[in-house]
C-alpha cells in the first residue's frame, strides 16, 4: 500500500485527492458490504441462540445464507481492490494513521473471509445445514460434535464483537476526518455529486 502511495505522490498536491478516489464499482461494493453486514448483524441478535439442542429456523438459515452471500461479495471486492489499489492514506497523513489503516483494513478482509467458515464449521457440528436462500445446499466440513468445529463457533462468537468494534472505529474515524480534519477522506467513499 505505501509503494501505491508513493506512485500517486509523484502528481500535483492540488490533485491528489482526485487521484486517490475510489471508482464507482468500489464505492458499490463497499457500500453493499455494509448493508449485508448490518443485515447479517441485526439477524444475529435476533436469532436463537446455536446450541447442542437448536432446532433449525428461519432466521438461523438467513444468518448462514447472509454469511455466504457476504464471503462472496468481500472476494470481488477484494478481486477488484487487487487489480485497481487506491492508497488508503491521505497525502500527508502521519505514519501512524498509515499503519492503522493498513491494519484496520486487513482485520476487516481476514474477519470476513474467515468468519463464514467458522460459522459453517459450528453448522456442520451442530447437525445444521447450510443452505443459501433454499437454493444451493453446502456440505458438512466437520463431523456432528467435533471439538475444533465447536470451538470454531466460539471463535466466530467472539470474532463478530471485534468486527463490531473496528466497525465503529471505522466509522468513527472517518466521520473525525470529515467534520474535523477536513481532508476528503469520507467523500472518497461517497457517490460523486453530479455537477
Amino acid at each position: 500500500m505505501l509503494r501505491d502511495h508513493n506512485a500517486h505522490s509523484i502528481a500535483p498536491a492540488q490533485s491528489a485527492p482526485a487521484a486517490q478516489g475510489y471508482s464507482p464499482a468500489a464505492k458499490w461494493l463497499h457500500w453493499l458490504v455494509v448493508l449485508l453486514v448490518l443485515t447479517q448483524f441485526l439477524i444475529s441478535f435476533l436469532m436463537p441462540e446455536i446450541g447442542p439442542n437448536t432446532v433449525p429456523a428461519t432466521l438461523i438459515s438467513l444468518h448462514f445464507s447472509f454469511g455466504v452471500l457476504i464471503f462472496i461479495v468481500m472476494v470481488i471486492r477484494l478481486n477488484h481492490r487487487l487489480l485497481h489499489p487506491v492508497p488508503l492514506d491521505m497525502p500527508d497523513s502521519p505514519a501512524w494513521e498509515r499503519w492503522a489503516a493498513q491494519a484496520m483494513q486487513l482485520a476487516f478482509y481476514f474477519i470476513v473471509l474467515a468468519g463464514p467458515f467458522l460459522g459453517w464449521a459450528s453448522a456442520s457440528a451442530h447437525k445444521l445445514a447450510v443452505n443459501v436462500f433454499g437454493i444451493i445446499a453446502l456440505p458438512d466440513i466437520a463431523a456432528t460434535h467435533a471439538r475444533w468445529a465447536l470451538t470454531a463457533g466460539d471463535i466466530h462468537a467472539y470474532m463478530m464483537w471485534v468486527f463490531l468494534v473496528l466497525i465503529a472505529g471505522h466509522a468513527g474515524a472517518a466521520l473525525y476526518h470529515h467534520f474535523f480534519l477536513r481532508d476528503g477522506v469520507l467523500q472518497r467513499m461517497l457517490p460523486a455529486r453530479r455537477k
